[in-house]
């Protein structure tokens, strides 16, 4: 069952990875395979500190509440992800610009803020392929989201060596999956379920602690 979950919540945080990976197939942006495996190992470790950090407040806090507010925090972000995606569709609907989410000074952030809204945006050189230093960024603003559902998930008790793994091995297929989809034709409705999928896997990951 732990196996299952960790799965599960590797599939969840990894969604965003297979989005990028059609946007970089739609306009034709290489990922090798070296750089799919930064992106990979760079999502991982973010997983990782977040899931440290949540066995810290889970060493800290009685283990029955600790594994409540975990599972609560799992279901607050499945919920803040369906939003997410429900407030992306609304903004396509209305034909907004896209627009970073914010201008940040401090400039590494800045660019994994902007990465995390327009992956197009991690091809600095404008090359038309993501080097490894592209992917190192490219792999923590796809890591950014679950960062907090690391936290969530790590007060429930999950195995983190699982997790980390599920993390790193179904980020790198599913981005390179989505880049094999995305060199031949660009379909909004997988863009659509890539967003709303993790959100729905959250929240039933959530509400099994609760069984």
């Amino acid at each position: 069952m732990e196996l299952l979950t960790a799965i599960l919540f590797g599939l969840a945080v990894s969604a965003d990875g297979f989005a990028a990976g059609i946007a970089y197939g739609v306009k034709k942006i290489k990922i090798p395979a070296i750089s799919l495996l930064v992106i990979a190992l760079a999502s991982a470790l973010a997983v990782t500190f977040s899931m440290l950090c949540g066995q810290g407040l889970a060493a800290v806090l009685p283990s029955g509440l600790a594994s409540r507010v975990g599972a609560v925090t799992i279901i607050v972000i499945g919920c803040y992800f369906l939003l997410q995606a429900f407030s992306k569709k609304v903004s396509e609907v209305e034909g907004e610009d896209e627009q970073p989410i914010l201008s940040l000074s401090i400039k590494p952030l800045g660019i994994i803020v902007q990465i995390l809204r327009e992956p197009a945006r991690a091809d600095f050189d404008k090359s038309g392929m993501i080097s490894t230093g592209e992917a190192f960024f490219l792999g923590l603003a796809l890591a950014l989201d679950a960062m907090g559902a690391g936290i969530g998930m790590a007060m429930t008790g999950l195995n983190i060596l699982y997790t980390v793994l599920a993390v790193g091995v179904l980020k790198f297929i599913l981005v390179n999956l989505g880049l094999l989809i995305g060199t031949f034709f660009n379909h909004g409705l997988i863009k659509s379920l890539s967003a709303v999928i993790p959100g729905l896997i959250f929240i039933i990951i959530g509400v099994s602690e609760f069984i």
